[in-house]
């Protein structure tokens, strides 16, 4: 709630006549609430912080300690569960650690397959495959890599030599006619200097 600032416009309202616990604009024409105080109808009445509970740096509201959330007027005592750790950035008030995720309320033990390791994510299974492996129906199976190919940076996909193209599970030799040569993504060719594409050759410009 930020403070509000009323204009009189009339004389009986003039600025120099404030209600208790007011003080004029920095303009010098109407009027605010103090720091802790909020307006209600024409009066400045202390804004009521509950337990548990502190004024922030704006002075016009009032925010739970950390450990505690809002609930109506009142501040309430996050119950932390087994396996997890207070956290103000979730609704909750707390998040799982590292290897277990929220289930009803609860943290439960992440279970990892084998050859895949445990990610810090809210989404997903909550793990991932070894560099090398893939994922399959909860579980992690090598990836079979082809003739001419290699491992992606990410390590999980494939992808083919430099002078191969993929079709399908393989790859296959790029093949450059004669007066091309492969262009930069190594899986297609281009026509050299002085030569031009004809249908699927290199000729003289």
């Amino acid at each position: 709630m930020a403070l509000t600032t009323f204009v009189s416009s009339s004389s009986a309202e003039a600025p120099d006549i404030l209600p208790d616990n007011a003080m004029t604009t920095r303009a010098g024409f109407g009027w605010e609430c103090m720091t802790g105080f909020e307006r209600i109808a024409n009066r400045c009445l202390r804004i009521a912080v509950p337990a548990n509970a502190y004024l922030d740096a704006s002075g016009d509201q009032w925010r739970c300690n950390r450990g505690y959330l809002r609930t109506n007027d009142a501040c309430t005592a996050v119950k932390v569960p087994q396996n997890a750790y207070l956290d103000d950035s979730f609704g909750s008030g707390w998040r799982c650690e590292r290897g277990y995720r929220e289930a009803q309320g609860q943290c439960v033990a992440i279970e990892v397959p084998s050859n895949a390791h445990s990610v810090d994510s809210s989404y997903g299974p909550g793990w991932e495959c070894d560099r090398g492996f893939q994922s399959s129906q909860a579980a992690c199976i090598p990836i079979e890599l082809p003739a001419n190919a290699f491992l992606s940076r990410a390590g999980s996909s494939w992808e083919c030599d430099r002078g191969f193209r993929r079709e399908g599970a393989a790859c296959v030799a790029v093949r450059v006619p004669a007066n091309a040569h492969l262009d930069y993504s190594g899986d297609a060719w281009r026509c050299d200097k002085g030569f031009h594409l004809h249908g699927a050759a290199c000729v003289n410009d």
